[in-house]
């Protein structure tokens, strides 16, 4: 029995996801995705409680697995590099974001769905939301690093917070804009070296590759 409600679990989101695609969230009706499920809407109510409960089971691994990459950007991931702001801050940087650059071109449809159909939804600030948690995480490493390397030039809270903006923004463009998965790494390593040097010039360091 297990294992046909399982089943019957993948029918449903399935169905609920070719429909949320088409319709987006407000506008995609339980009774369509039921049907096409084979079932009826009394049916799918005994696995899923109501329509919000099938957007979050097709979006919340994406989320969790969002903020597990966004938690890089903390100091705590910098405390045991040698040079934080140096080469291999650079390097890992790169490799991170290859990393979640796979996950989100194996996860293309759950992205799309929050990016461009979650209104409405428990997640519909889901960009919003990402944006300041990764600018929060960026502007407490950054003053860390001033600490850590007696910086002593100015850096405005403002300027990181619109140039972490932009970073996540850079992530929800090859969503958006359904880039080809080579062309999104070119476009985010470029990205990523821009603002490597970036807020190293801003800090007052040696800009040198």
């Amino acid at each position: 029995m297990a294992d046909i409600s399982e089943i019957t679990k993948d029918k449903i989101l399935q169905s609920a996801k070719t429909e949320f695609l088409e319709n987006g969230f407000i506008a995609a009706s339980l009774r369509t995705i039921a049907g096409n499920a084979s079932l009826t809407t009394g049916a799918m109510y005994r696995h899923f409680k109501d329509k919000d409960a099938l957007f979050c089971a097709l979006v919340d691994d994406a989320i969790t697995t969002t903020l597990e990459f966004i938690k890089k950007s903390g100091i705590e991931s910098h405390e045991y590099l040698e040079n934080p702001i140096g080469d291999q801050h650079s390097e890992d940087e790169k490799q991170i974001i290859n990393k979640f650059v796979d996950y989100i071109y194996e996860n293309f449809d759950a992205f799309t769905l929050l990016l461009t159909k979650a209104s409405g939804s428990t997640h519909e600030h889901f960009l919003e939301e990402v944006c300041n948690i990764y600018t929060e995480n960026v502007l407490q490493t950054i003053h860390w690093m001033k600490k850590k390397f007696n910086i002593t030039k100015p850096i405005d809270d403002m300027s990181i917070h619109i140039l972490a903006n932009a970073t996540v923004n850079a992530f929800a463009e090859t969503v958006l804009h359904k880039m080809e998965k080579q062309e999104a790494l070119i476009f985010l390593n470029n990205i990523q070296e821009f603002f490597h040097f970036g807020f190293m010039h801003m800090l007052g360091l040696p800009c040198e590759h």
